[in-house]
């Protein structure tokens, strides 16, 4: 099935990483309560109802804007983009399967769970650190909401569509379409 990318009134997307989609289902009903408006539809894809035909919308934007806090929730997901999917230690690039999160003053050292003392790390490289104290290639920092999108336009993304581009604006060499045949 296709995804619908949702953008702010500003004609922004609401988050990069994961990128702010929703299901076309659920677009079709946005739109007929005046919560978005559709600025492209599927070219190849038409939903008939009994007294209707409609193209299925492929970008969407609110009606009302949906203001940015400027901070950024202290998650894996977020940890793992902040360091780029990177070891800390061997600076290897990873999968999300083979990453870790190492606190850089351990737990039991007094270490707190929190930005500035996690990092990316790979399973060997967190099992050979262990409860020592070692020194990560980068020091960990808070990133505000403009770093974190910075930081996502350096990674690949995959699209369904390419008109999605011209809302993204994302670095054309990294951009796969993944088209996927409509229902």
């Amino acid at each position: 099935m296709k995804d619908v990318l949702l953008l702010n009134q500003d004609g922004n997307p609401l988050t990069l990483w994961p990128l702010s989609t929703i299901t076309w289902q659920q677009a079709i009903k946005a739109l007929y309560l005046d919560k978005v408006t559709v600025l492209r539809s599927y070219d190849d894809w038409i939903c008939h109802s009994q007294h209707l035909a409609l193209s299925v919308p492929s970008v969407v934007m609110m009606a009302q804007y949906h203001y940015q806090k400027g901070t950024v929730n202290f998650t894996r997901r977020n940890i793992f983009l902040r360091d780029r999917f990177n070891c800390q230690y061997c600076q290897r690039h990873f999968s999300v399967d083979h990453l870790t999160i190492d606190h850089v003053i351990p737990k039991s050292r007094g270490g707190g769970m929190r930005w500035k003392n996690v990092v990316t790390a790979c399973q060997k490289c967190n099992l050979s650190k262990g409860a020592n104290i070692v020194k990560p290639s980068q020091p960990p920092f808070e990133p505000n909401y403009w770093q974190m999108v910075n930081i996502a336009k350096t990674l690949h993304i995959q699209i369904p569509d390419l008109s999605w581009q011209e809302y993204l604006q994302w670095p054309k060499h990294l951009v796969k379409i993944n088209q996927v045949k409509a229902a």
